[in-house]
């Protein structure tokens, strides 16, 4: 008899779980011990990649001007006129011509998607928002080199 693949990657997890708690423990124990592998594990510990995990913030403030212009490309895309790919005037007018051609399950299916998007509209404004407030926060900790990573 086969086994449902769902019951074998579920046991496969909790094996992986339980080696990952398994080998935490033992290098806990090590660093508690104050031998000096403890010491030589630290010296190894795995760098983080620029920005990250060092406190510094610089990660963030060097993508701040990128978000930014992703951002506003999206609120622009999704404020545009029906003429507009990916507007929600544009969505609405499919919707509308859906409807009038009695296609229900494509209007049905397209009101689901300008539902989305007028629910993403008011995310990526409050978004935009914090983001300006970051940018204010890099700009003040790192003397106004926001985006240069330093």
């Amino acid at each position: 008899m086969q086994r449902p693949k769902i019951v074998v990657a579920g046991a496969l997890s909790t094996l992986a779980l339980t080696g990952c708690l398994l080998t935490g423990a033992a290098s806990a124990n090590a660093a508690d011990s104050g031998s000096p592998s403890s010491s030589e594990a630290s010296a190894t510990a795995p760098h983080h990649g620029k920005g990250q995990g060092n406190g510094h913030g610089k990660g963030i403030c060097h993508r701040v001007p990128k978000l930014e212009k992703r951002i506003d490309k999206a609120l622009d895309r999704l404020n545009g006129d029906a003429h507009t790919r990916g507007s929600i005037a544009r969505m609405e007018q499919r919707v509308k011509n859906a409807r009038a051609k009695h296609r229900d399950a494509v209007a049905t299916f397209l009101q689901d998607r300008l539902t989305h998007r007028k629910e993403l509209k008011p995310t990526l404004t409050r978004e935009r928002t914090d983001l300006k407030a970051v940018a204010a926060w890099c700009a003040k900790k790192n003397g106004g080199n926001q985006g240069t990573g330093s």
